[in-house]
């Protein structure tokens, strides 16, 4: 309770305007407290006497008071009038003290007890560094503490789950089932239903996905040149597309180029000139993706795989109405509307800039309304 009152009573006069007031307060702190020095009551009224009437009358209010508690209070609230007469001297005059004051008694009373306060003080501030510095050693053992638990427990997490960076999939626990697909599927292909899995799960991301349909055209390719079965070259040229890695299949079907290989099979030769125009339509050389989309449609006039070819390559390429004969060709030869609708907005979202425009103009003018557009 007296700490409220010696911090309001401190601040009665602030020591930047009122040196001599604030010092004089703190003499009658001291005084009434004894906390850090014994002031006498004869050198309290000395000095309120060479201070001045109000000072002295002050003093002698404070020294009725029977217990410390009300000489705080009384240095409080009797106080004020103390303090409003020393500010309108100080507006008025410019001065602290009044002319009759005893300016030199003051200053040799104030030096009496001066070294002892400063000496305190510098206690206090050694005592208020040496608190802080411990305080901040508290706090650096604290925080190497949690740094030492978190590394504890990363160490303890990184020993049980394992990251997958070139999946961008992080924490996985190693052994589950997880673990062993993305594992495996770093080397060799995994199957379509553990693929589905991931996705069921929620790490079927785009990365997974490619690298997925990159080890299946691996093994199909690989089928192809080891054991020489045809089929297995259409199934990596469509899971290379997928994985939009065409560039060696391209290499190998212009090296193979006219496909005799396929024989009289013209199932066969039908699938691989279209997927060889396919992969032609990737990498934009639409010319060549056209004239073999039109062999194949040569070789298998009622499949609908090289009219859907032609019609995509014409769209993506601004002949739009030979596109969309060769789709509606496509679909007279089974080709689904919702395989179509698809292969439409395929075509939209892969069209250059400066097709998208003209093209998304055409499809709204043919009838076609779809939200995408």
């Amino acid at each position: 309770m007296n700490e409220k009152y010696i911090t309001q009573a401190k601040l009665l006069f602030p020591a930047s305007l009122y040196p001599l007031h604030s010092t004089f307060v703190d003499l009658l702190l001291q005084w009434i407290t004894k906390q850090d020095i014994d002031v006498s009551a004869i050198d309290i009224e000395i000095l309120s006497l060479a201070i001045g009437a109000d000072a002295h009358e002050l003093y002698k209010v404070i020294d009725a008071k029977e217990n410390t508690l009300d000489k705080l209070k009384s240095i409080i609230f009797d106080g004020l009038q103390f303090k409003i007469s020393a500010k309108k001297r100080l507006n008025q005059t410019g001065l602290e003290l009044a002319a009759s004051s005893n300016k030199p008694v003051v200053e040799l009373v104030f030096s009496q007890y001066q070294a002892k306060l400063d000496a305190i003080e510098a206690l206090k501030q050694q005592a208020y560094i040496e608190q802080q510095a411990e305080l901040q050693r508290e706090i650096q053992a604290k925080n190497q503490a949690l740094q030492e638990q978190l590394k504890a427990q990363r160490l303890a997490y990184e020993s049980c789950h394992v990251n997958y960076e070139d999946f961008e999939i992080q924490g996985i626990k190693k052994n589950s089932r997880v673990d062993k697909l993305l594992s495996q599927l770093r080397k060799k292909p995994i199957s379509a239903d553990e693929l589905k899995w991931l996705d069921d799960v929620g790490f079927a991301n785009e990365m997974i996905q490619r690298k997925y349909h990159i080890q299946l055209a691996h093994q199909h390719y690989q089928n192809w040149k080891q054991k020489h079965l045809p089929w297995e070259l259409v199934n990596a040229s469509a899971a290379y597309r997928k994985a939009e890695e065409v560039r060696k299949i391209k290499k190998a079907l212009d090296a193979l180029y006219p496909l005799k290989f396929a024989n009289n099979d013209t199932k066969l030769k039908s699938a691989l000139l279209t997927t060889y125009g396919g992969v032609c339509r990737d990498l934009q050389s639409f010319e060549r993706g056209i004239d073999l989309g039109h062999e194949a449609h040569k070789v298998t006039p009622l499949n609908f795989r090289p009219c859907t070819l032609l019609g995509a390559i014409y769209l993506s390429t601004g002949e739009f109405t030979l596109g969309h004969d060769w789709y509606d060709k496509a679909k007279e030869r089974g080709f689904s509307q919702a395989a179509y609708e698809n292969d439409i907005k395929s075509v939209y979202f892969r069209a250059s800039k400066a097709i998208k425009g003209r093209l998304k103009q055409n499809l709204i003018a043919t009838g076609h309304k779809y939200k995408w557009l």
